[in-house]
């Protein structure tokens, strides 16, 4: 402590623009730490509190996926002794159509049985004499109970009029009945309406089918008991879950943006580290001179190792504690954004306006924050301690970088190397291919300074083309100081690495979206209950397909019903569709298995066709049997073909529709896709489908057009991600650039003063430094697109594997790389200026008196 306060205050003083640089690092990587945590956590929190609310008292609920079953079920489930009460629920969340508020849930119950299990707390008014009644509010199937928080913000009260759109045309809606603040009126963020459950049936167009049951029990049944005893008397086709159960399905919904998320938040941290390495490994060169009196004297090796190490502690609580609030402001600007991108993905809305804060993860952050900066201080407090007093009084000679030093990296390096490389014949055990990844990075890390050296050598001859002296010096300046510029070399080169993978990745991406979009989504129009694909809540009748072939110009309707139901404990996307009708217009791709075999069984409801990424994410193999649980029993279907396919995130299965209406008991669609009649025009056929249907249906026409901008609209918004990663890689760029260079003059101050002492111009001096800071841009450039191409390697295999499951071709991003090429030196310029003009307008005397 002593130390630091004689020591290291005076010297954090003096040099507070570069601890700033140093606390700007690691404010960085916890910001984005803690930021993407904290946004992330907020939906995921937000859609736990929406269940929990709504559930009130449930114990069980009852479910068969998104697919919903007969009205039968509810008869059999309130028989069973145990149960206490038992009522069904449709929840559904629709659009408000009023700017800035956003989607509505609707919850449909039975009120006769509901208010035992969920507490409507309802503010005085003539409406609350409707409600005490249940059977009153049955009787009028256009009542609806509102929040006060929904009522206050659109200005309305009891009796007011709300028009809504629903599967039989707009209707207006009654409210009866407005729910005071807390518990379940501030689920969904407010946003909350309630309405009878039949009248809910008519609304979406679900027919005589509940989505599930929520039940309690009597007192003193145990809880498991009856769950078993439900299970086995309503089948493998229906789940018996806790409520929180359905939380954890969101949870494994958007396991693959929570996994990407990580991903960047660890780059972010993994990077700030290298920054403060940079930042320190300078620290050591710039006070060599005082860390050898401090030995002089009789500090012990010990105390020089603590001293830096403590300054690095001080330095990542500080900086810690301000990447908490800026990772807090930046968590408000993702909140929204995550959970609109997840509702349009995956077709689950949800309101998350509030910001969890959640303790454990913001001590975590700023624990993590202390220890990045105390790793990353390790090495430079190492070189500290192992000075020389006499060496550390010679300019020049403890910036250099010994043969022996030199040659005990590259062998590391290059046994590193071959252990990546062996790890690729066993990457069939994941372990090792992550590991491998892993030991790859860790080579090019050993191997940054002797690179460094190397390109820095090459680039000399080029600078002194371009300006004879000053390209010369700066030149020098990188070879004298390898140890200098090798820092802020690494942490570029990481940072443009991720870029150029991800970059690969989003281009592999969309390269395979446009090929499959090309095939399977070739309808001229789309008819829809809603505007987004992904939602799910409205459905049309089956006799709406006739209806829909009458129309002139329309020469094929198919009907597709698509549903989440669980598979192996996992969410998957269910597609029915009359497979001849797909075959006839749309031959997806297969990957494995022969192309009219599959479709031939398919059609007969023999067999699935499964997605790629369904099969990769679960590990299955053409021919492999899959067990699909439905409300008439377990369906054990072969797997006949295993196409491209890019429906869902998670994968999807495809099965014939007759067979689906047959074990699902359910003629439901959610999509036509229309083919015209040859001749016929598209905004003609669209123009007659609106006048036929639009006063009795809500729907929406798409064209071709309008799906494809749609699908590509969510593609950007998933990689997304790649554009804060390059961002990302600008600071870091101006991080390290201007680190270095400043300590690269604050180095060399006796040799630029005798430069400007011999007649040397202050643009000289200027372009001096500006040449070295475009040579250290170069060099962390190219071994940063070197590095991308391995790294590119590995993130195709991840996303197959891991994450999506898709296969996907090896693309190198050459125009992101065009693109950093003058973007990164256009940083490293303007980095460099603040150093220079620091370099010319310095003290002469000064300069010549250094050292």
């Amino acid at each position: 402590m002593i130390l630091l306060k004689l020591i290291s205050w005076p010297y954090v003083r003096q040099h507070l623009p570069r601890w700033l640089l140093t606390i700007a690092g690691i404010v960085l990587g916890v910001a984005v730490f803690v930021g993407i945590h904290t946004a992330n956590q907020s939906v995921v929190y937000a859609f736990h509190q929406t269940v929990d609310r709504i559930a009130g008292s449930t114990q069980l609920q009852i479910s068969a996926g998104e697919t919903g079953f007969d009205e039968t079920v509810l008869d059999h489930v309130q028989a069973v002794p145990e149960v206490r009460v038992a009522v069904p629920v449709i929840e559904a969340v629709v659009s408000t159509g009023v700017q800035g508020q956003g989607n509505l849930l609707i919850l449909g119950v039975d009120m006769t049985g509901d208010r035992s299990l969920r507490d409507y707390d309802l503010e005085s008014s003539g409406a609350d004499d409707d409600i005490d009644d249940p059977l009153v509010f049955l009787a009028q199937p256009d009542s609806l109970m509102v929040t006060d928080t929904y009522a206050r913000e659109n200005h309305l009260g009891p009796g007011a009029k709300v028009p809504m759109s629903t599967m039989d045309g707009q209707k207006l809606f009654t409210i009866r009945g407005i729910m005071k603040s807390g518990g379940l009126s501030s689920a969904f963020g407010g946003n909350l309406a309630v309405m009878d459950v039949y009248a809910a049936q008519k609304v979406f167009g679900r027919g005589r089918k509940f989505d599930r049951i929520d039940l309690a029990l009597k007192d003193g049944a145990n809880l498991e008991d009856v769950r078993a005893k439900l299970k086995t008397l309503l089948g493998t086709g229906f789940q018996v879950q806790v409520p929180s159960a359905r939380a954890q399905q969101f949870d494994s919904i958007s396991r693959v943006y929570t996994l990407t998320a990580n991903v960047t938040s660890v780059f972010a941290l993994f990077i700030g580290m290298f920054i403060i390495y940079n930042t320190f490994q300078i620290a050591v060169t710039q006070r060599r001179t005082e860390i050898g009196i401090l030995r002089a004297l009789g500090a012990t090796r010990r105390q020089i190792r603590t001293l830096f190490l403590g300054e690095s502690v001080v330095a990542g609580l500080f900086g810690s504690i301000l990447g908490l609030l800026a990772g807090i402001a930046i968590a408000r600007g993702m909140t929204g954004y995550i959970a609109s991108l997840l509702g349009e993905i995956f077709g689950i809305a949800q309101k998350a306006d509030e910001i969890s804060t959640n303790p454990a993860l913001m001590t975590f952050a700023v624990v993590l924050g202390v220890i990045t900066s105390v790793v990353a201080a390790v090495i430079p407090a190492r070189s500290a301690a192992r000075v020389d007093p006499v060496q550390a009084l010679q300019k020049g000679k403890y910036q250099q970088l010994s043969a022996g030093e030199n040659r005990a990296r590259r062998i590391a390096a290059l046994i590193i190397a071959i252990l990546a490389a062996a790890c690729l014949l066993f990457e069939r055990y994941r372990i090792f291919f992550y590991v491998g990844d892993a030991l790859a990075v860790l080579a090019a890390l050993l191997l940054t300074p002797t690179f460094a050296l190397l390109l820095a050598r090459a680039l000399r001859p080029l600078l002194r083309w371009m300006r004879p002296v000053e390209g010369t010096l700066a030149a020098d300046s990188l070879l004298q100081a390898p140890r200098r510029t090798s820092g802020a070399v690494a942490a570029l080169m990481l940072s443009l690495a991720l870029v150029v993978a991800l970059g690969g990745l989003t281009r592999a991406s969309y390269d395979s979206i446009f090929g499959w979009l090309t095939v399977a989504l070739n309808p001229d129009l789309f008819v829809s209950p809603s505007q987004s694909l992904t939602q799910r809540d409205f459905r049309f009748p089956e006799s709406m397909g006739a209806q829909l072939r009458a129309i002139p110009g329309i020469g094929e309707v198919q009907l597709v019903r698509d549903a989440r139901i669980e598979i192996q404990g996992k969410p998957t996307m269910f597609v029915a569709a009359d497979i001849a009708d797909l075959r006839r217009h749309a031959t997806l791709p297969p990957v494995a298995g022969n192309t009219e075999e599959m479709f031939r069984l398919a059609s007969q409801g023999k067999a699935v066709l499964a997605s790629e990424n369904f099969a990769l994410l679960n590990g299955f193999k053409l021919g492999d049997v899959v067990d699909i649980p439905s409300p008439s029993g377990m369906l054990h279907l072969p797997i006949a073909g295993i196409v491209t396919d890019y429906s869902d995130e998670q994968g999807s299965l495809l099965v014939d529709r007759a067979l689906y209406k047959r074990f699902w008991n359910d003629s439901t669609v959610n999509i036509f896709r229309i083919y015209l009649a040859p001749g016929a025009a598209e905004a003609d056929v669209k123009r007659r489908i609106l006048d036929t249907f639009g006063n009795q249906r809500r729907l929406f026409v798409l064209t071709n057009r309008d799906v494809r901008r749609y699908i590509l609209r969510l593609t950007d918004q998933w990689f997304g991600i790649t554009y804060v990663q390059i961002a990302v890689a600008v600071l870091v760029a101006v991080l390290g650039i201007v680190n270095t260079l400043t300590v690269s003059i604050t180095d060399r101050r006796r040799e630029l003063g005798v430069l400007q002492a011999v007649g040397g111009l202050r643009n000289q001096v200027r372009g001096t430094i500006w040449l070295e800071a475009l040579a250290v841009g170069t060099v962390g450039l190219i071994l940063g697109l070197a590095l991308g191409a391995l790294q590119l390697y590995y993130s195709l295999h991840i996303s197959a594997e891991d994450m999506a499951g898709l296969r996907l071709r090896y693309e190198y991003p050459y125009p992101i790389a065009l693109w950093l090429l003058p973007g990164i030196l256009l940083v490293a310029f303007l980095s460099a200026i603040a150093p220079a003009e620091t370099a010319v307008r310095g003290s002469l005397v000064e300069a010549l008196e250094y050292e």
